[in-house]
């Protein structure tokens, strides 16, 4: 009887446990597909950086105000928002009380750091800072920093 009942014990933790597996195996799938994009902090010659989920290092445009972008067209062809499906996650370095998202003309949520809205610039390569404090579309383009400030420090401009 003892036997039996140990048995019947042992059978009943392994359900518990494979059940607590599954249920972690499909929390974590629907948290990997749940479209928010995930930002990291890197070193650039300029000091550490925001980069995006691509390895490209993220930008803010001056004549956006709060939560509010000013980049649409032919500015959003050349610097393309970070745009993101849900809640953006925060990784290694970045302040998650500092992201937000703050919706497009279109409809579409874009990234927000701050207040300030988040782009990526077209030409740039994976790793490198191409057009830190560069004029173009109107207004001064910086690499924003993890404290949630853009970083003003002079580019090589284009």
């Amino acid at each position: 009887m003892k036997f039996a009942l140990r048995d019947s014990w042992l059978r009943l933790v392994a359900v518990v446990v494979v059940l607590a597996a599954a249920v972690a195996f499909v929390a974590s799938a629907q948290a990997g597909r749940s479209g928010g994009v995930r930002l990291m902090v890197r070193s650039t010659k300029y000091g550490r950086a925001l980069f995006g989920p691509t390895g490209k290092v993220l930008y803010v445009f001056g004549p956006d105000r709060r939560n509010r972008s000013h980049c649409y067209g032919v500015c959003a062809a050349a610097w393309p928002p970070l745009l993101t499906k849900a809640k953006p996650v925060a990784g290694l370095g970045v302040k998650a009380k500092l992201l937000g998202t703050t919706r497009r003309r279109n409809g579409r949520l874009q990234v927000t750091y701050n207040g300030h809205p988040l782009y990526y610039y077209s030409a740039d390569k994976v790793g490198k800072v191409m057009c830190q404090h560069v004029n173009m579309h109107g207004g001064l383009w910086l690499i924003m920093k993890p404290n949630g400030q853009p970083n003003m420090a002079m580019g090589h401009g284009m």
